[in-house]
């Protein structure tokens, strides 16, 4: 968590003198480009946190369909390297993709666990009506 915090503080300090440059150089190029790698890769490395959390916490079924994005994101993946490998220009908005996965899995783990606890709940209001 510490990394959050560092990486905004490097980019507020490089963000004024970017702005400022009169002619765009191609290092400003390769820096704006890292800068948006890194904070896709945080917003993704953010995303995953929450189904590794559920994994872990949760127990059955339950457990496994925490672990549904993963597949998405290695078969998303894998379709991103072969392509890159057959072609190199292919998938040019990769980071693109990467962050559009960590918002459709933030979606799903939303849904799976309004999902999860609406079907504890009604387990749990069962059991009381039977022992009453």
């Amino acid at each position: 968590m510490r990394l959050v915090p560092l990486s905004i503080a490097v980019i507020s300090v490089a963000l004024p003198n970017a702005l400022l440059a009169a002619n765009e150089a191609p290092e400003s190029v390769v820096f704006w480009n890292m800068v948006i790698a890194s904070i896709v890769l945080l917003a993704a490395l953010a995303s995953a946190a929450l189904p590794l959390a559920a994994f872990r916490n949760w127990q059955n079924r339950w457990r496994w369909g925490a672990l549904f994005p993963f597949a998405v994101l290695l078969v998303w993946a894998s379709i991103i390297v072969a392509a890159k490998l057959i072609n190199p220009d292919a998938h040019g908005l990769w980071p693109l993709e990467l962050f559009a996965w960590a918002m459709l899995n933030m979606i799903y783990m939303v849904a799976l666990m309004t999902t999860k606890r609406i079907f504890e709940k009604a387990d749990a209001e069962a059991a009381e009506a039977k022992e009453s």
